[in-house]
């Protein structure tokens, strides 16, 4: 085992989009979720959030709300939470009692990461009725209901139920400037994805910092990154797992087709303009053993001023994916 040594960051958490490997299936994808964030919880990361997509072969989790309270029966102590909830998609009302729904099933230690994307194509825009434009309003009505201590009557506004829970902790999630702009307002803690864009992170966490107001919910810009990890015995076995997001991100990004992870990776005919387009994103991630990995993550946090990194870890094989968590938090959190 590496000696751990210390780094800048602080917390280690994890964001799972609950990825589908071709072969398998959504629901083994489920399955692998829950065994994960068990793991998770004895190695010692402090979040595990759950994500939001729509309509796609890629990614099995639809619900992160439902899947933090089927956590909250197989953890004691992680934080769980959603990376996050797409408020345009929802009625606060329905967020913020499916918030607390959870919030008593899992006392003190539920997130809710809120986010305006629209988690799919213009298909799942329709078929959810989804209101992107009015997200950031939701996003505040959610709020307003989560403060509310009162408890339900007939009297005044409504209460989100079930009252008497403690409140949870808000997030903004974002991957812009103007994400940043809206979380510093309102005085919430920001996670950038950079696992989804890390080309716009300077400015954006510039802005929060510069913009940040104090709120109920944060004293002080408090802020996490989320990026793609691949972590293995060696720097060798690291980039071939590394292939799996590679091929894909071929497939999905650069192609538009909506697929499963690829389950055999070779990134065979691939053209030149799309393999300078894999080198470029390859040094926007951390891949490596897990001496690398530290390092990697360490210059992250030093230059970004976060003490807390949120791992995205997609590999062809679950085996192998546990491993990199593992490794990681060995040589970090032990």
């Amino acid at each position: 085992m590496n000696e751990t040594r210390p780094t800048s960051i602080a917390r280690l958490s994890v964001v799972d989009q609950s990825p589908v490997v071709e072969g398998g299936t959504s629901a083994q994808a489920i399955a692998n979720t829950l065994r994960l964030v068990e793991r998770c919880e004895l190695w010692g990361y402090h979040r595990y959030w759950f994500a939001e997509h729509h309509g796609s072969a890629s990614f099995a989790c639809a619900a992160p709300l439902t899947m933090m309270a089927a956590a909250a029966s197989r953890t004691s102590r992680i934080r769980l939470g959603s990376g996050g909830v797409l408020v345009g998609h929802h009625q606060a009302l329905a967020v913020a009692e499916a918030v607390r729904v959870v919030q008593a099933l899992a006392p003190g230690r539920v997130d809710v990461g809120m986010g305006r994307a629209p988690g799919g194509d213009g298909r799942v825009v329709r078929a959810m009725d989804a209101r992107p434009d009015l997200a950031e309003d939701r996003l505040r009505e959610v709020l307003a209901y989560l403060a509310d201590r009162r408890e339900a009557s007939n009297d005044g506004a409504i209460v989100a139920v079930p009252d008497g829970v403690e409140r949870p902790e808000p997030w903004m999630l974002g991957t812009s400037p103007n994400s940043a702009a809206v979380a510093a307002r309102l005085g919430l803690p920001y996670a950038y994805g950079a696992f989804i864009d890390p080309m716009q992170m300077d400015d954006a966490l510039a802005s929060y910092h510069r913009h940040f107001t104090p709120s109920a919910w944060c004293s002080q810009p408090t802020t996490m990154v989320a990026t793609v990890v691949i972590c293995a015995d060696t720097q060798t076995d690291a980039e071939r797992l590394a292939l799996c997001s590679e091929q894909w991100f071929v497939d999905s990004f650069l192609r538009g087709r909506n697929v499963r992870f690829p389950a055999r990776p070779t990134l065979a005919g691939v053209t030149p303009h799309e393999q300078m387009l894999v080198a470029l994103r390859r040094r926007t991630v951390v891949i490596g053993d897990a001496d690398a990995c530290a390092e990697q993550l360490d210059r992250l946090g030093r230059r970004y001023a976060v003490q807390e990194v949120a791992v995205v870890t997609i590999v062809e094989h679950d085996e192998d994916r546990h491993r990199s968590y593992e490794l990681l938090a060995q040589r970090m959190l032990s």
